[in-house]
């Protein structure tokens, strides 16, 4: 029987908390809820849950605090619910490795939506896969794992940076252009403003860093061509 995905709701509206959490438990997920960061950091040091929604106006360390912390203990999926609609905002969000951002006022039928994705995403495939490894001088990319390596130390990239890693990886010799990249990785057509794209490739960029080989240094450039 699968297991019940554990959603880690932190907002300091106990009311809407409680009405998301609600209405995510009738949507087949399980529900943690918390008011404040600390508590929402303590869960995730627990391994607590599968995937931890964020509200930007959090009292104490505040929302971006929380997710530099919880960056730093691994690659949970984050999601950032706002109720301002500021692009500066969501492009910081992203950059600290949120793996989406959302307004609080967007159906919730695509929020759940985008919850499954993200989850799907981002948890283990079969045992087959675990021993499938795609090398590319020292990088090593393992798909089973959802783990990339350079000379044998893990990255530390988000599982949307991973998807990104991997969906280019698996498309040598065209160029991708970022409407294609969105509804790929991201699992959605792209607005005219809407920037994720670019901020992902732009963290992942940076995290490779001088260990992106020549074909993935390519790749990444004729995506960038394509926004």
């Amino acid at each position: 029987m699968e297991q019940v995905p554990r959603l880690l709701l932190v907002d300091h509206d106990p009311v809407r908390c409680q009405v998301l959490g609600d209405y995510l438990r009738e949507q087949g997920f399980g529900t943690i809820l918390a008011a404040d960061c600390e508590t929402a950091l303590r869960l995730v040091a627990q391994d607590g849950c599968d995937l931890v929604i964020l509200d930007d106006m959090l009292p104490g360390l505040g929302c971006m605090e929380a997710l530099r912390r919880i960056r730093r203990q691994g690659e949970l999926p984050v999601v950032i619910l706002s109720a301002r609609n500021d692009d500066v905002d969501r492009i910081v969000g992203i950059e600290l490795g949120a793996d989406d951002y959302l307004p609080k006022s967007c159906n919730l039928r695509e929020l759940t939506a985008r919850l499954r994705s993200i989850l799907r995403r981002s948890r283990h495939a079969v045992a087959a896969e675990n021993l499938r490894k795609n090398t590319i001088g020292s990088l090593v990319i393992s798909p089973g794992e959802r783990k990339a390596t350079w000379r044998g130390k893990a990255l530390p990239l988000t599982s949307t940076e991973y998807d990104l890693l991997e969906r280019l990886y698996n498309s040598p010799g065209r160029s991708i252009g970022k409407a294609e990249l969105a509804r790929r990785v991201l699992g959605r057509n792209l607005t005219p403003e809407d920037r994720s794209i670019d901020m992902h490739i732009g963290n992942l960029r940076k995290k490779l860093g001088q260990t992106v080989s020549a074909l993935l240094t390519s790749l990444l450039t004729m995506a960038e061509a394509m926004m």
